[in-house]
C-alpha cells in the first residue's frame, strides 16, 4: 500500500482525534474530539465544536495548531501541523446527518465548524516515522 493510501486508511479508520492549540500564555491545550465531519484528503478537515470553548478562543487568538490521530492496534499515527479557522454553522439540519450520536448529545449552544488546513504531515507506520509531502 502506498503512503498516501495508508494515510487515508488511517484517517478513515480513526475515531478519535486530538486537536492542539496554544492558550493565551503560549502553552499547548489539547482536546479529544470525534472524527472530522468532512475531510478533503489530509489537506483540510472540518470538526464540530462549541464556540464558547477554550479551543475556539485559542484559535481566534492564534490559528496555529496541530491535529493527531492514531491506530492503537497497528501502532500507526499521523501528526499534522497547520492553521485553524472557524466557520459558522449554516443549518443544524445539514449538519445533523454528519454528527455522531455523541456529538448530537453534546447539544452545543453555539456550534461552530473548526476547519484545519494542513501545512506539514508526519506519519508513524511500520515502526518508522517519516515526513509526508502534503
Amino acid at each position: 500500500m502506498e503512503v498516501h493510501d495508508q494515510i487515508n486508511h488511517l484517517l478513515n479508520s480513526s475515531t478519535v482525534f486530538l486537536l492542539a492549540t496554544l492558550d493565551y500564555r503560549g502553552f499547548p491545550t489539547v482536546i479529544t474530539v470525534s472524527r472530522p465531519l468532512w475531510r478533503i484528503g489530509l489537506l483540510k478537515m472540518y470538526f464540530y465544536l462549541n464556540e464558547n470553548g477554550e479551543t475556539v478562543r485559542n484559535i481566534m487568538r492564534d490559528a496555529t495548531g496541530s491535529v493527531c490521530c492514531y491506530d492503537e492496534s497497528d501502532h500507526e499515527s499521523i501528526s499534522l501541523k497547520g492553521k485553524f479557522s472557524i466557520e459558522p454553522v449554516d443549518s443544524e439540519n445539514d449538519l445533523d446527518s454528519n454528527l455522531t450520536a455523541y456529538q448530537k448529545e453534546l447539544n452545543h449552544e453555539y456550534p461552530v465548524i473548526v476547519v484545519f488546513e494542513t501545512g506539514t504531515a508526519k506519519i508513524h507506520m511500520n515502526k518508522q516515522t517519516q515526513d509526508v509531502i502534503v
